[in-house]
């Protein structure tokens, strides 16, 4: 990996005003409105309903920042940068974990922000534990949507790169029950959610309130990150030795 690399994109997307308000802001706004209409409730299983859409919108956003990072390949790639890259001492695989780690770092604003209005705004108290639980907890679960993201974005062309990121939070936000409870669903659409990673990146989170099956979160999203490194080296081995 990079670090001058790294530093230096990390510094390029945070600068990014798009990118603050729909990973980070829009979490964050989302958790209060959730928070002023659900905030003082608990879910059937006793979950605090202030814990768990801190959670959800925890992910959320850094579920968001992690793919739409990754998935940025596919317009570095239609400008050229990649062939300008081929011709520094940088490798194609430095590039990849890179940005893979870029993905990562980047959704720990989303984190840290929901968590610090959780705490101050949403009145939820955990101890130490419980804390890295859902903060640290969540953050390493959100790597597959890291790898997903690197793996789409050698597929993905410059043109419909933005609208499969955009499209595809919606889907994994809606399916993984962040944007509404699962425990209000019927029993078919639960099953549904379950087939999601991000359901399972929920669960992870979950887990430190008592309403997640983090041993089961945890093997799901470790094969969701096996499957994501797969397919995304198998693609650059093809574009390689296509180059």
């Amino acid at each position: 990996m990079n670090v001058r690399y790294l530093l230096l994109e990390t510094k390029v997307v945070l600068r990014n005003s798009r990118f603050l308000v729909f990973t980070i802001g829009l979490p964050a706004v989302l958790f209060l409105i959730y928070l002023g209409l659900f905030g003082d409730q608990s879910f059937a299983d006793g979950t605090p309903a202030a814990a768990a859409l801190m959670v959800s919108m925890s992910g959320y956003g850094a579920m968001g920042a992690a793919l739409n990072t990754g998935m940025g390949i596919a317009l570095e790639r239609g400008y050229g940068w990649l062939r300008q890259l081929r011709l520094t001492p940088m490798s194609g695989w430095t590039y990849l974990i890179t940005k893979a780690v870029l993905a990562m770092l980047v959704g720990i604003p989303a984190i840290g922000l929901v968590s610090g209005l959780g705490a101050v705004v949403g009145g939820v108290h955990l101890d130490a534990r419980q804390w890295l639980t859902v903060t640290v907890g969540v953050w390493l679960a959100v790597l597959p949507f890291a790898l997903l993201g690197v793996a789409i974005g050698q597929y993905a062309t410059p043109d419909s790169a933005q609208t499969m990121g955009a499209a595809l939070m919606m889907v994994l936000g809606l399916a993984g029950g962040m944007w509404f409870p699962p425990e209000i669903v019927p029993a078919w659409m639960l099953h549904v959610m379950q087939a999601t990673p991000s359901y399972w990146l929920r669960a992870v989170g979950l887990s430190a309130v008592g309403g997640g099956d983090a041993a089961t979160g945890v093997a799901v999203l470790g094969a969701w990150a096996v499957a994501a490194a797969l397919v995304a080296t198998r693609r650059y081995r093809a574009d390689l030795a296509r180059a």
